[in-house]
């Protein structure tokens, strides 16, 4: 993690940009119907793309974004040495995969505890 302190100037430009560009990769489903879960998950995706990091090599202390690193290192050396960046995405899906679960649960709580509920008055 030195890297990222290193260099945290330049992460948070990266992250403003980001940000930016999760914005843009939002209002590419505007075709799809406001609050299904199809829209979340692809929402999702766009965040594990544009958010997570990984190192520069296997074992570096130094990070990059993960979709810079995976595609460059494929390119220069071979699908094995490429797959630690790879790693980092299926991790950034999973924590994705969780977060989306928890909200959907919340979801699904808060609306049974609506229609439960008696009416007050």
């Amino acid at each position: 993690m030195d890297g990222i302190v290193e260099f945290l100037g330049f992460w948070m430009l990266y992250l403003a940009f980001a940000a930016l560009g999760f914005w843009c990769w939002r209002r590419l489903f505007f075709w799809l119907k406001p609050g299904t879960d199809i829209r979340r998950f692809c929402h999702m995706l766009g965040a594990v793309l544009l958010f997570t990091p990984a190192p520069i090599e296997a074992g570096s202390v130094y990070f990059a974004p993960a979709m810079v690193v995976f595609p460059f290192t494929l390119l220069t050396a071979s699908m094995q040495q490429a797959a630690f960046a790879l790693n980092w995405f299926l991790g950034g899906l999973v924590v994705g995969a969780l977060v989306l679960a928890v909200v959907q649960l919340a979801r699904f709580v808060q609306r049974r505890r609506v229609e439960v509920e008696p009416p007050r008055g």
